[in-house]
């Protein structure tokens, strides 16, 4: 049996290499970038207004001396975004101008429209914000965002490696990308084993129960990769061995529930091994999930020393809290990693709302709890692994490691957000 960090290590070190592809941007949102994105402009592209108001000069704005800001400032034209400047900004004069405009040469001030009155045509400041000092306060900014301080051309955007969500499409979109290379999505197959479950629409009878687990990691894994659902396989040696062989041939992931343990009937292990995967591990010192199994086929290319796994399995515990936080901490890490990104449930450390006692600490537990609003956790109701209730009211799962047996209120545990 090996530690649970050992177990991530060895999944990690094992990704599969995946061949890239160049999707539309509209549908890239989840793919992992596979070339680092440079930007083609500045962003801004120009100096713009960051709000509706009067381009003005500062000096103008902000005498040196204390006198009463009474003047009058002629307003040249109107600035909507989307249209070029055709006059510049002198002394005494001002343009009108819309959020996002182009800023005129000649200004280096935006006065906001709420600061702002107009009168016979001309613009001059609101009296009301006029301190007694005759002035505006001059610490305002310039309420003008200028031209790449977001964003210089030939910076790199978004690297090689990055899951893409809605902000980078937006920033992708903003550089002229259309079409994006990202890393293939892997197909993962799911398989549900044992004579004792029967499909979600069929009544069970009452020594039988309905499987979760195969819609469970099928949803899981459907939120990032091509995942489909290959049924129930009953506890027999060559219905599981036809039934793995013809999944692994169209798969490259292979996710097995049920049929792990020690008991009689539990034949997966062997039949991986005869299935063609090389076992490298099959109990994990944790709680929940200890006989989760992984294993590899591997690619010997000629000539070349190194082998690279061409095909895994994830063999999981039947009970559905174990595969749920199992797919979350082993197997979610290990199809991003091969898809050429990098993830692993963030974690944050946080002090316990209550007293909490387990009997058993020979291994690392993963107990579910939520995150209260004071910034402490609580575990919730939770009675073992098959209670997968649990899991739809945790916000995450504490881990409580090796010989620890209790966490007075106080204390502080790791806690893990799980997607």
């Amino acid at each position: 049996m090996i530690t649970f960090r050992q177990a991530i290590d060895l999944v990690l070190g094992s990704s599969l290499k995946l061949p890239c592809e160049d999707v539309p941007l509209w549908e890239s949102t989840g793919r992992v970038l596979a070339v680092d994105i440079s930007a083609d402009r500045d962003m801004p592209p120009f100096n713009k207004s960051a709000v509706d108001g009067f381009a003005c000069r500062r000096g103008d704005l902000f005498p040196q001396g204390n006198e009463q800001l009474e003047k009058r400032f002629t307003i040249l034209e109107t600035i909507p975004a989307g249209y070029r400047p055709t006059m510049e900004i002198k002394e005494g004069e001002c343009s009108r101008i819309m959020t996002g405009a182009v800023v005129p040469n000649g200004a280096d001030y935006i006065l906001m429209v709420e600061d702002s009155e107009v009168e016979d045509g001309f613009m001059k400041i609101r009296a009301s914000n006029i301190s007694e000092k005759g002035a505006l306060s001059a610490a305002r900014g310039s309420n003008i965002c200028y031209k790449g301080e977001d964003i210089k051309q030939g910076e790199t955007i978004i690297k090689s490696g990055t899951t893409i969500g809605a902000a980078q499409v937006a920033v992708l979109a903003g550089a002229g990308v259309c079409s994006v290379r990202v890393s293939t999505r892997p197909k993962v197959g799911v398989l549900s084993t044992g004579d004792e479950i029967v499909e979600p629409h069929i009544k069970p009878l009452d020594y039988q129960i309905r499987d979760s687990n195969g819609a469970q990691l099928t949803a899981q894994a459907k939120s990032c990769a091509d995942a489909k659902f290959y049924g129930i396989v009953k506890d027999g040696r060559d219905e599981l061995f036809t039934a793995i062989q013809k999944v692994s041939s169209e798969c490259d992931i292979l996710i097995l529930t049920g049929g792990v343990s020690m008991g009689e009937f539990d034949y997966v292990p062997q039949v991986l091994t005869e299935c063609g995967f090389k076992i490298l591990f099959d109990r994990i010192a944790v709680q929940p999930g200890k006989p989760s199994t992984f294993g590899i086929k591997e690619r010997a290319e000629p000539g070349k020393e190194i082998v690279e796994p061409l095909k895994v399995v994830f063999a999981l515990p039947g009970n559905p809290v174990s595969s749920y936080i199992q797919f979350e901490m082993l197997v979610r890490p290990f199809i991003i990693k091969s898809m050429g990104g990098s993830y692993f449930p963030k974690s944050i450390i946080l002090s316990s709302a209550t007293e909490y006692k387990r009997r058993n600490s020979e291994r690392t537990a993963l107990i579910p709890v939520t995150i209260e609003k004071n910034g402490t956790f609580a575990p919730v109701k939770y009675n073992g692994s098959a209670h997968i209730m649990a899991m739809t009211i945790s916000d995450a799962v504490a881990m409580i490691p090796v010989g620890v047996t209790r966490i007075e209120k106080g204390e502080t545990a790791e806690i893990f957000i799980l997607s």
